[in-house]
């Protein structure tokens, strides 16, 4: 290809300095950071083409003497200052025009101002108008008609060039690096937006009347008329004939007013905390409990482990709402602790000034003990994919429950309640049927293969079905004196309704310990004493 003439040409139809090095397809960073230098290697005699820009007359006084000599003063007139006013480019909408980049450093550097970030790296993204995408496609297929060995391919997308460009320009305005999205946890986004986009977007419709015609009817799929994809279609075919053939399209269209940044976005990734909650208190669930708008307990374990981390990120309590997210391997019940190396879980803090040091996480584990309802011994950082296992360990561990149990002999008695009947002794021999127990379908896997109908008190927020769990291993022990009391060490499936098998739950859970024991019998008080899931692991 004649570069040069391929520069000429799109200098004629208007284009700035940087979209003709796009329109030549050059894609190496350094040609866009020094863009002026390579531009004049393709311009004839090596000069530089000025040609999308006119000269403008600008008087030093807005009064002017009848005489036109001196002003209302006396004082001589200066010569008219002469200045140039730049064309705003047919292509990027001036949106890679230098002339234009400085309210968008200014609302850059405003909201990184209240956000207070503490980050040395920042990647950057840019929302263009979609009518860029018209006037690209309307500038190549010129650029075919006159160069038959330009292949549509060739173009350098904007938001690389302007990456390329404004990023650099960027990163000396706010005193960071510019990196890739994949590496730095800092985005900022450009939206521009283009005032006389939705009139130049309807020539489309006379290109490709029947897409348009078929997202008119169906309004409640296509809410928006014109979307990056749609127009994309709607040029997918276009030629240049088609393209002439509608008003003021017979050549690249001026542009009278650029692209103007309405919005700068900066989100920092997410950060991810993981560890392992022990929980001390039978009075405290794991989330907030309401019922019906009230309050019914004054803390949970989500609200404790989330103070601290709020407190170092100066979060008011809207923002916790929204910006922490709690995930753990299954709860517990409100009356259940959970001891031993305690439950994995996870937080996930949005938009955070910065990374937790340390000796921060030590604090905050610190802080979130201090209360002896909760205690966490260490917190650190995880990636996202290890919220995956921790989601995936939430159906496949398997927990140890500690359970006292008590013995009740009247048979009329109702499950889960005493109803004031005195308690039977537990045997020697009862505690023998139930280490012996095994139940002959279970194989060799677990003891007990059950079949739980989803619990009566958790059916208001949980589907009614029928699900088959495994216990592993039962072990049963009598108190010492409390002839009526026995314990049970328990290992099970994750999802093993644990109380349910114990008293039976009218029948709702088959088999149940009384088909084991061959007596009623009910949980007094139970505890977690290990969640069998390798997470977080050591970093």
């Amino acid at each position: 290809m004649d570069n040069k003439a391929i520069v000429k040409f799109c200098k004629e139809v208007g284009c700035c300095d940087i979209c003709c090095l796009r329109y030549l397809g050059l894609k190496n960073p350094a040609t866009y950071e020094n863009y002026k230098e390579y531009i004049h290697k393709y311009t004839e005699s090596g000069v530089e083409v000025e040609n999308n820009s006119e000269e403008q007359q600008i008087t030093s006084n807005p009064v002017d003497n009848i005489n036109g000599n001196k002003d209302v003063n006396g004082c001589d007139d200066e010569p008219p200052k002469k200045k140039k006013k730049i064309s705003i480019c047919v292509s990027c909408l001036g949106i890679l025009q230098e002339e234009n980049w400085s309210e968008c450093f200014n609302m850059v550097k405003e909201t990184l101002e209240k956000k207070r970030y503490e980050c040395s790296t920042f990647a950057c993204a840019l929302s263009a108008p979609i009518a860029t995408l018209l006037r690209d496609k309307a500038i190549i297929l010129h650029l075919s008609d006159a160069f038959k060995d330009y292949k549509e391919d060739t173009l350098t997308p904007l938001k690389e060039a302007w990456k390329w460009t404004f990023g650099v320009k960027l990163a000396e305005q706010i005193g960071m690096t510019l990196d890739s999205g994949a590496i730095s946890p800092l985005l900022i986004t450009l939206n521009m937006e283009y005032p006389d986009e939705p009139q130049e977007l309807e020539i489309l419709k006379k290109l490709s009347p029947s897409l348009f015609q078929e997202r008119q009817k169906q309004r409640r799929r296509f809410t928006v008329e014109f979307t990056r994809p749609s127009v994309e279609q709607a040029m997918d075919k276009i030629s240049l004939e088609q393209l002439k053939g509608v008003d003021k399209w017979n050549k690249i269209p001026s542009v009278d007013i650029e692209a103007k940044c309405v919005s700068a976005m900066c989100v920092h990734a997410p950060s991810y905390l993981g560890g392992r909650y022990i929980k001390l208190s039978r009075e405290l669930p794991q989330t907030p409990w309401l019922i019906k708008g009230k309050r019914m307990m004054e803390s949970s374990v989500q609200e404790i482990l989330f103070e601290p981390i709020a407190k170092v990120f100066d979060l008011t309590p809207e923002d916790v709402d929204h910006r922490l997210k709690f995930m753990s391997a299954g709860r517990e019940d409100v009356d259940v602790r959970c001891l031993g190396d305690g439950r994995p879980f996870a937080i996930e803090i949005t938009d955070p000034r910065r990374d937790l040091t340390g000796d921060e996480l030590k604090r905050v584990c610190k802080e979130i003990s201090k209360g002896g309802q909760v205690i966490v011994q260490k917190l650190m950082h995880v990636s996202r994919n290890e919220l995956s296992e921790l989601k995936k360990g939430e159906e496949t561990k398997c927990k140890t429950y500690e359970a006292l149990c008590i013995k009740l002999g009247n048979e009329n008695a109702e499950p889960n309640i005493l109803n004031g009947k005195t308690p039977v002794a537990v045997t020697e021999e009862d505690i023998q049927r139930i280490n012996e127990y095994r139940n002959t379908e279970a194989g060799d896997e677990a003891r007990i293969v059950v079949k739980q109908r989803t619990p009566i008190r958790v059916l208001h927020r949980r589907p009614l079905l029928t699900r088959t769990r495994r216990i592993y291993d039962v072990v049963a022990r009598r108190v010492p004196d409390y002839p009526q009391l026995f314990t049970l060490t328990i290992r099970t499936e994750a999802g093993t309704y644990v109380k349910e098998w114990c008293h039976g739950e009218f029948g709702r859970t088959t088999p149940s310990l009384r088909d084991a024991a061959g007596f009623r019998a009910d949980i007094l008080a139970l505890d977690v004493t290990a969640v069998l899931l390798d997470w977080p692991r050591p970093q």
